[in-house]
């Protein structure tokens, strides 16, 4: 979790043995973790050169894809990823994601729903299903499964949030209201 001496130690190792696709990896997450994905991209490359059979490091070039904005490229590493481990529900959560941001609601929905066959506990890929739910316009679908991964209190904040992206302003309001009477201690951003 301390990525500064996360970098030196992948950089110390990729200088080590530069075939070594676990440092190449490591950098290209700690540059993706650090906001600058496009300095990861390299890394990320390498790795998938150096461990060409790696779910992990195909589904890492896939989130940097994913963050540079070319989703198609990212689905394709991430497909990758599941060929090479058909229970990747990490790979095929991400599949969800990258189409809710393509707002392909439905496809969403089903790789989800997939990563969710796979591992019932895959907490963001449940948040990514309710989020293709309420994009279908299913909200109560959505409190449901949201409910599910944090609570009735995360459902209604998440709710929120949903309104809000939805410009709902009155609802969003109402939604973290009860967000923070269900549970006290809840952080808002002011």
């Amino acid at each position: 979790g301390i990525l500064d001496h996360a970098h030196q130690h992948f950089a110390n190792a990729g200088r080590v043995d530069p075939r070594e696709g676990a440092a190449w990896d490591g950098l290209a997450r700690v540059w993706r973790d650090w906001g600058f994905p496009h300095f990861g991209l390299g890394d990320a490359y390498r790795a998938a050169s150096v461990a060409p059979k790696s779910p992990m490091v195909r589904n890492t070039l896939g989130t940097i894809l994913q963050y540079l904005g070319n989703g198609e490229a990212a689905r394709t590493q991430f497909e990758f990823a599941l060929a090479l481990d058909p229970g990747a529900a990490y790979a095929l959560n991400n599949i969800c994601y990258s189409r809710l941001m393509e707002a392909d609601a439905a496809a969403a929905a089903a790789a989800c729903g997939r990563a969710l066959a796979l591992e019932p506990g895959l907490v963001p890929a449940r948040n990514n299903l309710a989020l293709a739910m309420a994009v279908q316009g299913d909200l109560d679908g959505a409190a449901a499964v949201f409910g599910e991964a944090g609570g009735e209190a995360a459902a209604e904040y998440n709710l929120g949030i949903v309104y809000l992206s939805q410009r709902r302003y009155a609802a969003a309001a109402t939604a973290f209201d009860r967000a923070a009477r269900l549970q006290p201690g809840l952080a808002m951003a002011d």
